[in-house]
């Protein structure tokens, strides 16, 4: 009878369900009426879906996961290809985070966010020179903190190339209300080099930063924020003029938005006014 019975246990315990994180669906539609200086037309706005989940693995450790695709809500369709949005699974403790997959790249994280604050036409200052790195695909990241200091390693390792593409190092600092940051990535060819700053003053909110790739050229922008207008002044060696633009976003409510984007190159002027839902 004791047999029987643990028998039972057993075959109970097999085909008892194994235990599923939660998964958390989260996301944005961005659709607008988009004028590129020469028609008139609806666009999407880099609309996106997400899930993500964690796991307890315990003494302190967890694994964590996160999928976004890119929508475009104009077309009704998922858009395809290398970054377009993120998708990677890691581990993390007191000790920091390394994750693997298509992620945030360090350069973005300790420069770029500094210089780009646009909804739409902003970032030359940071990209304009091919040098600065939105999302990084093949990567392995690695991110610890010490007090006020933020820090994060990657290596990116593409397949049909060199075994070590690119590797990149760079880190943020904040005190009161300025932070600093700053990276260096060695991609083979020409090395980026970057700096950020940000500060708040009397309701006035300041950011930018300079960046350069050896060989290649150097970019800059500044961005100014007040009472939700946000104006930025953006230039870089691969273009002739500078870039201005500026935003004024209400909210509705509901995680809803009215935005108002426009943009002036020295040549064409552009513009979108757009409806943004987060959820």
């Amino acid at each position: 009878m004791q047999k029987k019975l643990i028998a039972v246990a057993i075959a109970g315990a097999l085909a008892a369900p194994a235990a599923i994180a939660d998964v958390a669906v989260s996301g944005s539609i961005r659709t607008g009426v988009l004028y590129t200086g020469s028609e008139w037309k609806v666009a999407d706005n880099y609309s996106r879906l997400r899930f993500k989940s964690s796991s307890d693995l315990g003494n302190g450790q967890s694994a964590y996961m996160g999928y976004e695709f890119r929508v475009d809500s104009a077309k009704g369709s998922i858009v395809t290809g290398n970054t377009q949005r993120l998708s990677y699974v890691g581990i993390k403790g007191d000790w920091g985070s390394l994750s693997l997959g298509s992620q945030w790249s360090t350069l973005f994280n300790t420069v770029g966010t500094f210089i780009d604050k646009s909804n739409r036409f902003g970032g030359v200052g940071y990209w304009g020179n091919g040098g600065g790195q939105y999302r990084m695909k093949d990567s392995v990241s690695f991110t610890t903190q010490a007090g006020p200091v933020w820090l994060q390693a990657d290596a990116q390792m593409n397949g049909g190339g060199d075994d070590l593409d690119r590797t990149s190092i760079g880190g943020t600092f904040a005190v009161g209300g300025a932070s600093i940051g700053a990276a260096w990535q060695d991609n083979g060819s020409a090395d980026f080099t970057g700096v950020g700053v940000s500060m708040s003053l009397a309701g006035l909110a300041l950011s930018g930063g300079f960046t350069d790739v050896s060989g290649v050229g150097s970019g800059y922008g500044i961005t100014g924020s007040i009472a939700g207008v946000r104006l930025a002044y953006e230039d870089s060696d691969s273009y002739a003029d500078p870039q201005v633009w500026g935003n004024y976003a209400i909210g509705l409510g509901g995680g809803a938005k009215a935005i108002i984007e426009l943009m002036n190159d020295g040549t064409d002027t552009a513009g979108i006014g757009m409806l943004r839902m987060d959820f």
